[in-house]
């Protein structure tokens, strides 16, 4: 299954959205900062996607699929949405995120965020006896951050074999499952894969920030194919002379993901 997170920057971005859905044969979208994509190309007879229907809780999250994928959303807050589909037999949930914006947010608002979500999460876990979840989007922190690590928020890794040697966390007394984060493993200079989102006004800054991500549950992590932050749309580069993110189309790239989720 082919994933797409960008968040757009308000951008009307429908004719570069459209080439990309076709280009890497994208079965679910996700998109965040919407507010003026149109969605003209889904309207035309041909077209091969959907808008996933929303429960109206979601501002953040607008999400597309394709029209022969059966998806429900079936938890929603201002900044996320969690959607159930079945692959083979098996069910899959899918959470998309855009958390509070750094730096002009704290990570304690973000991780307000998160343990809302989590609250949500655990319990359609527990609901449907899923250990097949993914979550996809707009994080606002770096992998190491505590949004991410901390095992109240997120408890990601960016190792496999501490999943494979133990799934859950314990601490005080309660256990927190693991997430794997995969940035880790496709941040390379070889290919000059930085990140999504250039920033360098702080004096700390990193330049580059990784702040579009994927967190998949310890049955998922070796499905994962491929993982890449787009560059391109068709032949026309999509980053500035300087080679940045381009803002007048998204001061963040899109991201691509890739996990097999045939069941065998």
């Amino acid at each position: 299954m082919n994933l797409l997170f960008w968040n757009l920057h308000n951008h009307e971005n429908s004719l570069y959205i459209e080439k990309l859905l076709d280009e890497h044969n994208i079965d679910i979208a996700l998109f965040s900062e919407h507010k003026n994509f149109k969605l003209d190309f889904i309207k035309k007879p041909h077209s091969n996607y959907k808008i996933i229907p929303a429960m109206g809780a979601c501002e953040k999250i607008l999400s597309l699929c394709k029209t022969n994928i059966n998806i429900k959303t079936r938890r929603e807050q201002t900044r996320y949405a969690i959607y159930t589909f079945t692959a083979h037999e098996t069910l899959i949930i899918l959470v998309g995120l855009h958390l509070e914006s750094n730096p002009y947010s704290g990570s304690d608002a973000r991780k307000t965020t998160i343990s809302e979500l989590m609250f949500d999460l655990n319990a359609l876990e527990k609901e449907n006896h899923s250990g097949k979840t993914i979550i996809i989007g707009d994080f606002n922190a770096s992998p190491f951050d505590s949004e991410l690590v901390q095992k109240n928020m997120f408890n990601a890794v960016l190792f496999k074999e501490l999943l494979r040697k133990c799934e859950f966390d314990t601490y005080n007394g309660k256990k927190y499952r693991r997430f794997y984060n995969p940035m880790l493993d496709y941040i390379t200079e070889s290919v000059q894969r930085y990140g999504s989102f250039h920033y360098t006004a702080d004096i700390n800054s990193l330049h580059w920030y990784c702040f579009d991500q994927v967190l998949l549950r310890k049955n998922l992590m070796d499905r994962l194919i491929s993982l890449d932050y787009c560059k391109s749309i068709g032949n026309k580069s999509i980053l500035t002379k300087d080679g940045y993110p381009n803002s007048k189309i998204s001061d963040h790239l899109p991201l691509l993901v890739e996990v097999d989720l045939d069941g065998k």
